[in-house]
């Protein structure tokens, strides 16, 4: 279920006409504007179209909106428009508006952002996921138009969510210069205001600024509102308004039918609520009671169409009043050219929602109920349940959440549900079964398996409760009660395996398949995964082979392609630990080719696909394509993020660890492992200690064998431990930390019982790697020919699937194992291939150390641009950083090369065969 947009946000308010200048069949052709010039504030829009922002600040009644419409009107530039409202605090809603405004300019622009937003994917978190890695790409697009682009975020003061104010001060830091973004709000952003000031970035208005002059007050009262007022009365209005635009128009619209014209002048006073109050009243008090009871009805609604105004005053004639309120200028803002949708002028709206409580205080409820059925009638649920709360109809609205809960869940809504079930009573939720499991799974996917598990127990009650009530169950009841328990067995196996008991999750997981109904597919295909994933780390990979190829035919069947995608990606990971790096690659082709059948569907792009780089980055780096490997890494974390797939995360900050170790870039590596630990230890202490585990493996590469002594302390891990092949990869990395201790007779012994579990299992790239370290074990211990016995098993395992890294990782003593074994005639072409790639990596290494300081990757690929034509700035834009980092890498490579410019850097890069 994909939330419908309301086009009528990227509406661009319309210059309003003189009614008085229009006639009957003519069009709009010809007609004067009702609006004061003003040329001064429209030459500082213009002039501000240099810099990135204009902010445009100023309390309600100032204008903003009108100035804007009328800068449109004339700017002779493409101008996207969104009015902000309170439900766009929503990071999803926001920035799925923000693309589709871009879109009335250019259909193209953003559409990689929106699909991969409203994926289903994205339902894996309560909280959204971050946006800043998808605004790269987005900014990039923009920055292939020509043309320049102009952006209106109106009535932005409603946004008071800090991810989307955190995501929008990036996009601003990287905007290109064509694209310039325009804010209308009451209040200052929370934003690096000073530091745009400083750079001249940005334009600001501010009320001192929009307030009427003495002669724009005279146009106004005299020339659009046509009262003849005299130059002294003019002059004491607007003094006593102090200019403010909203309290001219107000006291034009009293003063209409005054005979005493100056006196009501002199008589008026007071602060700016007061006034508003005031002349709320009078101009209420001059409409036919018919329109102040239309009027008051309606103020309930955020936006108003003629049918849904009909629907909550119980008349038909809604679209005749609104044409009226519009042409009497009574606050009513169209919102499209077509008249169809409008809104109050907000405080005109809030005081008139005031007197409808004063008046009829028992209305409000009864009006809300009638918007939420009208919403309900048109899928408009998000709307209906706003409304639903604000009648205060808890049942209406446990039963508008109930009735959307899973299609929400399937589609990438979580934190809008969420935030409606944290809105409901804990006694509603409880009472109903299917909200518990829609908040459990939320809770669950967000990592808060504790809170998650009482509400499980609420729906077991609450299901009880609720069928026993109809006395002996029919099949239907019994049916509902058995898929409810399917579906708490599962969120129960989720959390057990995420907690690393494998035993009591698989065991809940084949109580699930039993309780779900066969028509069930969707959470039976997510059933058979669970098993997979389940029986992979048990060890038995066979198993785990065929419950991931059934749970893939069973997502298929159910035309659930995010979830195939998964679960294609989890085949490919047994296929790597089976040593089956080809296959692979083809597993992960075929996750794709799902992926972009939905896609072509009609779909959106899924970011789940993410998991799929992932795993092609680890054969890539297998294979020692270090670039295309780094490459899938920051795309496959790219999409993950997007996705909310911790787990996935974890391993792909271990790739990019894995790959910028590689290439030379030690401190990008430790980074990128911390930040798999960050994400793993929200997972839980299972998934903390593998991650520890890659951290303690880096800290070995580079020479830190305290640190990973320490790690072993910490573990408590033994040589004399019973090895399940749950934490054979801890027991491998125990086996490393050993051998740099030079503990090589317990290495020996735990590795030879690694060997058997890793055999056992049909792991065959572990065996691989265990059979290599056997052999440097035995070449280091002066053990003769044994060494080469179990190199050769190695290489005869891992030459038909092209491993590479897994030998030339092991730096100098391993190239003494390899000349040895080409000597012995063992594998001659492959082992060759090998000899020369370890070479060329410990040459690396080298010329490396003739620098004042070795470059760090980051500046390694800063120095490959540098030897083309491209720019600073583009050079910039194809690494997804800003120009003054590039400017900064620039000036450190310039200081380790100890050259002074570019061409100098050039030259001394050809002497020292960096690239």
């Amino acid at each position: 279920m994909t939330t419908p947009l309301l086009t009528t946000k990227l509406y661009i308010p319309p210059v309003r006409p003189d009614p008085s200048t229009l006639r009957r069949g003519s069009g709009q052709a010809g007609l004067r504007t009702r609006l004061v010039s003003r040329p001064r504030l429209i030459e500082r829009l213009n002039a501000g179209m240099a810099g990135k922002l204009t902010l445009i600040s100023a309390p309600a009644g100032f204008g903003k909106t009108t100035l804007l419409s009328q800068w449109v009107a004339g700017c002779g530039r493409p101008v996207a428009w969104v009015s902000l409202d309170k439900g766009d605090n929503d990071p999803m809603r926001f920035w799925a508006y923000f693309i589709a405004a871009l879109q009335t300019v250019h259909t193209d622009v953003g559409t990689a952002v929106v699909a991969a937003l409203q994926s289903p994917g994205v339902a894996g978190a309560t909280t959204p996921p971050p946006i800043e890695p998808l605004l790269t790409g987005l900014i990039n697009e923009i920055a292939e138009i020509l043309d320049p682009l102009s952006l209106v975020l109106d009535d932005f003061h409603v946004i008071t969510e800090q991810q989307v104010h955190d995501a929008l001060t990036f996009a601003l830091d990287n905007l290109p210069s064509q694209m310039h973004l325009i804010l209308s709000s009451r209040a200052d952003p929370p934003w690096p205001l000073a530091r745009l000031r400083a750079r001249r970035e940005i334009t600001e208005l501010r009320a001192e600024d929009l307030r009427f002059t003495s002669q724009e007050a005279a146009t106004f009262l005299n020339e659009v509102m046509k009262l003849d007022l005299s130059p002294e009365d003019v002059a004491t209005l607007e003094e006593r308004t102090e200019g403010w635009i909203v309290g001219l128009q107000m006291a034009a619209l009293s003063m209409r039918g005054h005979k005493d014209v100056s006196g009501f002048i002199k008589a008026f006073s007071g602060t700016h609520r007061f006034i508003l109050d005031y002349l709320v009243e009078e101009v209420l008090d001059r409409q036919f009671s018919d329109t102040q009871e239309f009027l008051l009805e309606t103020s309930i609604l955020e936006r108003m169409t003629a049918p849904l105004c009909n629907a909550v005053t119980n008349r038909d004639d809604s679209q005749a009043i609104l044409a009226q309120l519009e042409q009497a200028n009574v606050f009513l803002i169209p919102l499209d050219d077509e008249r169809r949708w409008y809104r109050y002028h907000h405080l005109f709206a809030a005081l008139l929602r005031s007197r409808l409580e004063q008046t009829w205080p028992d209305q409000a409820p009864v009006l809300h109920c009638r918007a939420s059925e009208w919403c309900e009638q048109k899928r408009l649920i998000a709307e209906a349940v706003g409304h639903a709360f604000a009648a205060g109809d808890v049942e209406r609205v446990a039963r508008l959440v109930e009735g959307n809960a899973l299609a929400m869940m399937d589609h990438g809504q979580l934190s809008t549900l969420a935030g409606w079930l944290d809105a409901l009573p804990d006694e509603v939720v409880r009472s109903r079964p299917w909200l518990c499991v829609a908040y459990a799974w939320a809770l669950a996917y967000a990592g808060q398996l504790d809170a998650a598990a009482p509400l499980l127990q609420d729906a077991e009650k609450a299901s009880q409760e609720l069928y026993a009530q109809e006395g002996d169950l029919d099949e239907e009841s019994k049916v509902e009660r058995r898929r409810i328990a399917g579906y708490v067995a599962n969120i129960r196996s989720y959390a057990l395996y995420v907690r690393g008991d494998l035993s009591r999750a698989t065991q809940l997981a084949r109580q699930a398949t039993e309780y779900l109904p066969e028509s069930e597919l969707r959470a039976r295909g997510l059933t058979m995964g669970l098993l997979g994933v389940l029986s992979r780390w048990s060890g038995d990979l066979a198993a785990a082979a065929r419950a991931s190829s059934e749970a893939v035919d069973i997502c298929l069947a159910a035309g659930d392609s995010y979830l195939a995608v998964h679960i294609v990606c989890d085949l490919a990971v047994l296929d790597i630990q089976r040593g089956q790096l080809h296959k692979a690659v083809a597993t992960c082709r075929d996750a794709l080719q799902i992926a972009e059948a939905y896609a072509q569907r009609g779909g959106r792009r899924l970011p789940v696909t993410g998991h799929a780089y992932t795993l092609l980055n680890a054969v890539l780096l297998e294979w020692n394509d270090l670039e295309a490997a780094l490459r899938y890494a920051r795309e496959g974390i790219t999409l993950c993020k997007l996705c909310g797939q911790a787990d996935v995360l974890t391993t792909g900050y271990h790739g990019l660890a894995k790959a910028l170790q590689a290439i030379g870039d030690a401190d990008g590596a430790l980074t990128a492992i911390l930040e798999a630990r960050q994400f793993a230890s929200g997972i839980s202490s299972w998934y903390a200690a593998r991650a520890a585990a890659w951290e303690t493996r880096l800290r070995l590469v580079q020479g830190d064998v305290p640190a990973a002594t320490r790690w072993a302390h910490e573990t408590g891990l033994s040589v004399d431990d019973e090895v399940k092949f749950q934490v054979e990869y801890e027991y491998r990395t125990l086996a490393r930390v050993l051998i740099a201790q030079e503990r090589l007779e317990e290495a020996s012994g735990l590795l030879t019982r690694l060997l058997r579990v890793e055999e056992g299992a049909g792991a065959i790239g572990s065996a691989i790697e265990i059979l290599v370290l056997q052999a440097l074990l035995l070449d280091a211990q002066g053990k003769v020919g044994q060494p080469l016995n179990a190199m050769g098993r190695a290489l005869s395992l891992a030459q038909r699937e092209g491993y590479v890294r897994i030998f030339i990782h092991e730096g100098a003593p391993m190239g003494k194992l390899l000349r040895e074994a080409i000597a012995q005639g063992i594998a001659v072409d492959y082992v060759s291939k090998l000899l020369a790639a370890l070479e060329n990596e410990m040459k690396d290494e080298r010329r490396m150390t003739e620098l004042v300081e070795p470059l760090s990757g980051r500046e390694l690929e800063v120095l490959r641009f540098l030897t083309t034509h491209l720019s600073s700035t583009e050079i910039a834009e194809e690494l997804f950083i800003s120009v003054n980092t590039v400017r900064s890498h620039i000036k450190s490579i310039y200081g380790k090369l100890n050259v002074h410019s570019r061409k100098d850097a050039i030259q001394r890069t050809q002497e020292l065969e960096l690239l």
